[in-house]
């Protein structure tokens, strides 16, 4: 199955079909009648079936499903061959064994709206708001100079 230009393995309604050890990223999706309604939530793990089946975020997809929550997953490699950078925000995720996923996660939360985890990209908007309305309240920033 392709997910914003991503071929994936799934959807799969039980997560043991997950294999318990890969290392990859996932994404939590919902079915109406057998078809994809939308996406739940996005991550990656070094061991993706062992997460799903024991995460935190359960809660979260349950509320916000319409239908049945499936599983899709993509293995990955210890390094990257592409040159995709994660967002700003993860900077602190990045080690080079995970630096293709994370950099998945990261593109995929920014093409994918998910109502479940942490979106990075979500909070540069914030404080990009932040930063414009104090830019229009006090001048460019570092243009006070002292006197």
């Amino acid at each position: 199955m392709e997910l914003a230009g991503y071929e994936f393995k799934g959807p799969y309604t039980s997560v043991a079909k997950v294999p318990l050890d890969a290392r990859g990223v996932y994404v939590v999706v919902c079915l109406v009648d057998g078809e994809l309604h939308c996406c739940l939530d996005i991550g990656e793990s070094r061991q993706l079936g062992n997460q799903l089946k024991s995460h935190s975020r359960t809660d979260c997809w349950e509320e916000h499903a319409h239908g049945e929550i499936a599983y899709c997953y993509r293995t990955t490699t210890a390094g990257s061959d592409r040159d995709l950078k994660p967002n700003p925000l993860d900077h602190d995720r990045i080690d080079r064994s995970r630096s293709e996923q994370v950099g998945i996660e990261s593109e995929l939360r920014w093409k994918l709206d998910c109502p479940c985890g942490r979106n990075p990209w979500k909070e540069i908007e914030k404080y990009w708001e932040i930063y414009q309305s104090y830019e229009e309240a006090f001048g460019p920033r570092g243009s006070g100079g002292l006197e």
